[in-house]
Parts: structure tokens; C-alpha cells; sequence
């Protein structure tokens, strides 16, 4: 019950702050942190968050591995609503990942940090 309402919480401050309200969300994003999108591939290719690699959500702890990406790094989390998001932290808690955060839907991630829409072809791939 306290992990959901720190969950349920933690969104509600994140979607309460104006668009340009962004000085606790600038230092919120580590520098060096992996920016993951855990939706489906089709949703990430219809747009993405710039700079973030998709795993979905289901396969999160696996793709992670894949990439070698060691337990500490910060991992930023986010969706479409923030609920994968919030699920994948629960299974990368429970796998020993120890920098999570779930930054919850892409649309208010985008606002917060005053980003446009990345898609494949915007970065050259």
C-alpha cells in the first residue's frame, strides 16, 4: 500500500507542475542517466522521447542485460500513462536496480523539459 501511494503521489507531482515549472524536473534526470520508454515498439516509433532506447516493459530486466547495463546507472522510466513505467520499476527493483525513476507519461515528460518528439528518422536511423 505505501509503495502504491508513493507511486500514485510521485505522478501527481509530476503532472501538477506547470509546463514551465521545470527546475525540479532539470535536476531530476541524472546526467548520464539511460532514458528508457517501455512501451511497444510501434508506439516508440510513432514518437519517443530524444536520446531514449526502448525495451517494453515486459522485457525490461532482459533488454537491460542485453545492453550490459550495470544494476546502479540511472534509469529514467516513462509511457504512455506511466503505469508499464511503474511496472517496470517494480520488476527492476525487485531484480537489484538501485536508480529508478519513473517519470511517468511521455506527453508531461516532453512539457517538463520542454523537448519536441523524437522519431527514428529525426535521428537518422
Amino acid at each position: 500500500m505505501t509503495r502504491m501511494l508513493s507511486f500514485v503521489c510521485g505522478a501527481l507531482m509530476l503532472c501538477a507542475c506547470a509546463p514551465d515549472d521545470t527546475d525540479a524536473f532539470d535536476t531530476g534526470i541524472a546526467p548520464g542517466a539511460v532514458i528508457i520508454d517501455v512501451r511497444t515498439p510501434e508506439e516508440f516509433t510513432s514518437g519517443h522521447y530524444p536520446g531514449a532506447i526502448n525495451i517494453p516493459y515486459d522485457r525490461i530486466v532482459e533488454g537491460l542485460s542485453a545492453r550490459s547495463i550495470p544494476h546502479d546507472t540511472a534509469l529514467v522510466l516513462y509511457c504512455r500513462s506511466g503505469n508499464r513505467s511503474g511496472r517496470a520499476l517494480v520488476t527492476l527493483k525487485a531484480a537489484g536496480f538501485s536508480q529508478l525513476q519513473n517519470a511517468g507519461d511521455l506527453t508531461t515528460l516532453l512539457a517538463v523539459h520542454h523537448q519536441s518528439m523524437s522519431t527514428p528518422t529525426d535521428e537518422g536511423t
